[in-house]
């Protein structure tokens, strides 16, 4: 089961780049990145009330969000912070500088949230193993960088 998550997030990433070309030329067409974002949270949004609607989700919304903390509500500003600069990124340094920058900021981050069990993820310590794989992506970017 691990190994098909594990393929399952890999062929998930793959998508990302395909939205921020796909968002990155919505946004030149409107002559308004943050419009695009927009239109691709309005979309979003569409798709998952219909699979909400189809899939007949239990739902219980007032009683879970008098229950969910208010820090996790932060999750919805700071995806429309990733998807508008990635719209506004993606045309200026390309694809995979840009997404090399952010899987970097990604894996050195997550390394910290690991480290100290933050949000309630499980406790993984930092070792130097986990460090120079992460510095091993830095290395990539210089690369992608240069050439």
């Amino acid at each position: 089961m691990r190994y098909f998550l594990m393929l399952l997030a890999l062929l998930v990433g793959s998508l990302l780049p395909l939205q921020a070309s796909l968002n990155a030329k919505l946004g030149s067409f409107l002559k308004a990145p943050l419009m695009a974002a927009l239109v691709n949270f309005m979309v979003g949004a569409f798709i998952l009330l219909m699979v909400i609607i189809g899939s007949r989700t239990p739902n219980n919304l007032m009683l879970a969000v008098k229950q969910a903390p208010a820090y996790a509500w932060i999750g919805g500003l700071l995806g429309c912070i990733y998807v508008s600069f990635i719209i506004i990124l993606v045309p200026r340094l390309g694809a995979a500088l840009s997404f090399g920058l952010i899987i970097f900021g990604q894996l050195g981050f997550s390394l910290i949230l690991d480290h100290f069990g933050w949000l309630g993820l499980p406790v993984q310590p930092i070792n130097w193993f986990r460090i120079g794989g992460v510095l091993l992506i830095l290395a990539g970017i210089l690369v992608i960088q240069k050439f």
